[in-house]
């Protein structure tokens, strides 16, 4: 790959993984909803779900998903109703008494790149706009896709997570902050949908 490929690569990483998604927008949530603590397992979790995506776009399933059919069908009704999950488990931390409701756990994280519209598209654009074809091997590919986007995962999760917590900092655990927190899971579900529909 030659530096200017690879520097497109790395500019596409950062402002896909640091724009607002299911996923950074889920993180701002836990973060302002429960801590950066909390937020940091999930975040991990997120990451080792996403491998097994990763990889199969990089050994070809990427076609497949490309190509439409029932299995985007499923898969779009999968992720719809995933995020939806994920949103009322927000709200719910939000809305509810503090210890009534349980924290997002490792397990619910593992989840949430692998139905994460956003998260099948911008690794399918990825490698196909800047891996496919060149004169690596498709093992190389797999290794820098990997690799660029798990980084820029942790880094931009973490950043969106910290972001919530400094909210929390700022104006308190009150009426407002539910307010905010209602408001991001209805961003999640709206950026899913929009994903779903592009």
């Amino acid at each position: 790959m030659d530096p200017a490929t690879f520097l497109a690569f790395a500019i596409f990483v950062i402002v896909m993984t640091g724009t607002p998604g299911p996923g950074n927008l889920t993180f701002l949530a836990i973060g302002a909803s429960a801590g950066y603590r909390t937020a940091f397992p999930v975040i991990v979790a997120s990451q080792i779900g996403s491998l097994p995506l990763k990889l199969s776009v990089a050994y070809g399933l990427g076609h497949v998903m490309a190509g439409g059919g029932p299995i985007v069908t499923i898969f779009k009704v999968l992720s719809m109703a995933y995020m939806t999950y994920l949103a009322w488990r927000i709200v719910s931390l939000s809305v509810r008494p503090k210890g009534e409701v349980a924290l997002p756990s490792f397990w619910e994280g593992l989840l949430i790149h692998p139905l994460s519209p956003k998260t099948w598209a911008m690794n399918l654009v990825a490698f196909s706009t800047f891996l496919a074809g060149n004169t690596l091997s498709v093992h190389e590919n797999a290794l820098i896709l990997v690799t660029g986007f798990t980084l820029g995962g942790m880094v931009f999760h973490s950043l969106w997570a910290l972001a919530g917590v400094s909210i929390l900092a700022l104006i308190g655990d009150g009426p407002l902050m539910r307010t905010i927190t209602v408001s991001m899971a209805v961003a999640m579900i709206a950026a899913t949908l929009w994903s779903l529909v592009l």
